[in-house]
């Protein structure tokens, strides 16, 4: 990986920041590197360079005189090999790199580390855990969990690539109410019996669906009956209006599975779900009911072998599995309760066993590492409800520990939806009450904002969303429509292979593409764009690169890497764009992954193609190129270009395609 380092120290980022500190350092005073290459920035118009860096920022916050600094840092420059020309523009430094030293620095490294060029390890690599999708098996995962798994398993992969040893966990939810709910219509239909031609969680995800409004129709007809009795008529009609609205849910589910509906209904007509259901969660948690045990059991496998098939066509797969019953079971929550109630931050809260978590962040290392504002307000955590039920809260301080300890981790990535932001805050503040300081302040809460179909609303209790099985077909579908255009006489069992890598590729690649702190809207449309901004777009590069090359070796033409023209470089200003982008891979690549920021490896995957694409319909040819070392410069830059689009793409999940 000396190669990748090389080239990484050659970018404009780590150059423009060296000068600028090494600099400061000479003249008395110091700045960090990172907050130099934080704005290093491209220059808005060529003529002024390629690079720049506001320098009179620099002199005016450690008090050096700007234009002794300026020019210091410009002598610096002068001296690099790469850099051509320094221009001190106002109260920038920009540089003008040479492209032909560049190519030929990027070509060597491309040529010795190959499949793992631009993919540089830390010098101290830590022990990580992240933890992602954990959907509740009582549906089919939908474009939410979608988002979710796509972050997670990519993180998982950037951080594996950057040198770090990771594990993936996904926790299986098999607690709590929404377990039971689906247990309860399992029970009621007699056992598990799904048909063979159905999806084990679609089935499941309807069951439980039907289960949960029936019951909530059931319970809301026993509340009409009281509230007339005690004439509180207000309440009545609103309560009225919410049963109208469940009957017309129900309606609609009844339309999905009439046989299903009628049984369900039938068996819980005149009973007390909520006593029923609520006997189920405790006879599960304390292990009461054997039976109610193994139904549980048998229910979450058959929903987790759906979620598995889901997840392998997106690439997607898990190190550990782990059973929240099986935390509950063991001594570990146990062990936490007894820690709670002998600590003094221990109180009652609702009636309830909770901890009071405001007075820890009176300690102002804990509230800068976890983020926490001043005078932000903390409720406490309630751990216990009064039938002695834990919350999965509780259970997630002693999930927490198991993942530190287990693994022996030096951080843990919890990737979970931003409106848990105050309960993963609560857990954190916990594990450090109860002792835990180094697992709470190791502990992230990677938080990422809803994901939207567009007109579309979803609501698991009743049965209405896009599965994300339904979407990755749709997505296939789409993709096989266009490669049937492209590639009409390719196979048909390879046409279906390449509809199912670029289908899946799009929603993978559009999943990451935005920031996890933004919300988004998933269109099919842009995620198959095969013009722009898009997976298919960039496999399409590539393949088109692949070709390239492909077509030279059908003419017996094959890159003579001691024979290159390097200053073919600069005959052109698409060549020179293209080179100046690789050159940058390694920065990027190791800035998104230690920032956990994906959507900055596709940024610049898109401007890539857009320029390899530019470059590459404009007409200057790299076969037909009568000059051998230019020609050899031309492919040189083509099998590059190939091999960084392949090696982000591995990143991102996606396998790249030879032919689309």
């Amino acid at each position: 990986m000396q190669a990748t380092r090389r080239i990484y120290e050659l970018t404009p980022y780590r150059v423009l920041a060296r000068a600028v500190a090494e600099t400061l350092r000479a003249m008395g005073t110091t700045v960090e590197e990172k907050e130099v290459e934080f704005i290093v920035s491209e220059s808005p118009r060529p003529e002024l360079g390629d690079y720049g860096i506001p320098v009179a920022r620099f002199a005016k916050k450690h008090g050096v005189d700007f234009k002794l600094f300026s020019q210091s840092v410009a002598e610096r420059l002068r001296k690099i090999e790469h850099v051509a020309d320094v221009k001190q523009v106002a109260g920038y430094v920009n540089i003008v790199l040479d492209a032909s030293v560049i190519s030929k620095e990027l070509f060597r490294a491309v040529l010795e580390d190959g499949e793992s060029f631009g993919h540089l390890k830390v010098d101290k690599p830590l022990r990580i855990v992240v933890e992602h999708t954990s959907a509740n098996p009582v549906h089919p995962l939908h474009i939410g969990h979608a988002r979710n798994a796509a972050l997670g398993d990519t993180l998982a992969r950037m951080l594996r690539e950057r040198g770090h040893v990771v594990q993936t966990r996904f926790y299986i939810d098999d607690m709590g109410r929404q377990v039971a709910v689906l247990v309860y219509g399992v029970k009621l239909l007699g056992g598990l019996s799904i048909p063979g031609n159905v999806k084990p969680d679609h089935w499941i995800g309807l069951v439980y669906a039907l289960t949960h409004t029936l019951a909530d129709i059931e319970s809301l007809k026993k509340e009409l009956e009281q509230l007339k009795e005690q004439g509180e008529e207000e309440k009545y009609r609103e309560r009225l209006r919410e049963l109208d609205e469940l009957v017309a849910a129900a309606s609609r589910l009844r339309e999905k599975a009439p046989e299903l509906f009628e049984k369900l209904a039938e068996a819980v007509k005149g009973r007390d779900p909520d006593k029923d259901i609520s006997e189920i969660m405790k006879s599960y948690e304390f292990r009461r009911d054997e039976e109610i045990v193994k139904l549980t059991r048998g229910v979450v496998e058959e929903c987790l072998k759906g979620f598995r098939e889901t997840l392998a066509r997106l690439g997607i797969g898990f190190d550990q599995w782990d059973w929240e019953s099986d935390l509950v079971w063991s001594s570990l929550v146990g062990r936490i309760l007894e820690e709670a109630r002998k600590s003094p931050y221990a109180t009652t809260y609702k009636g309830a066993l909770a901890l009071n978590l405001q007075p820890i962040l009176d300690d102002p290392v804990v509230r800068q590492a976890l983020g926490v504002p001043e005078n932000y307000e903390v409720p406490p955590l309630i751990l216990q409800r009064s039938d002695g039920t834990t919350l999965y809260t509780t259970r997630d301080i002693a999930y927490s520990i198991k993942k530190f300890r287990e693994f022996n981790a030096d951080k843990v990535y919890n990737v979970i939806a931003a409106e848990q932001r105050l309960p993963q805050l609560q857990i954190r503040l916990a594990l450090v009450a109860l002792g835990y300081r180094r697992e709470g302040l190791n502990m992230h809460h990677y938080a990422y904002e809803m994901v939207h179909l567009p007109g579309r609303r979803m609501s698991g209790r009743r049965g209405e969303y896009v599965t994300l099985d339904e979407l990755i077909d749709q997505a296939v579908a789409r993709a096989r429509a266009e490669v049937e255009k492209r590639s009409p006489n390719l196979p048909e069992e390879e046409k279906q292979k390449i509809a199912e890598a670029v289908g899946t590729a799009a929603i993978r690649y559009t999943l990451v593409s935005v920031s996890a702190t933004k919300p988004m809207t998933f269109n099919i449309e842009e995620a198959l764009n095969f013009e722009q901004n898009s997976a298919p777009y960039i496999l399409y590069t590539h393949a088109r690169a692949a070709n390239i090359l492909a077509k030279a070796a059908e003419r017996a033409i094959s890159i003579e890497w001691n024979n290159i023209d390097y200053n073919a470089a600069n005959e052109n200003p698409l060549r020179r764009k293209l080179v100046l982008q690789l050159l940058n891979y390694p920065y990027i690549f190791a800035k998104a992954a230690d920032e956990l920021k994906p959507e900055l490896i596709v940024a610049y995957l898109n401007n890539l193609a857009d320029t390899f694409n530019k470059w590459y319909t404009s007409g200057d040819s790299a076969i037909n190129e009568p000059d051998p070392a230019k020609r050899n410069y031309k492919l040189a830059l083509v099998y590059t270009a190939k091999t960084v689009i392949a090696n982000a793409l591995k990143v991102l999940g996606i396998k790249p395609l030879e032919r689309m």
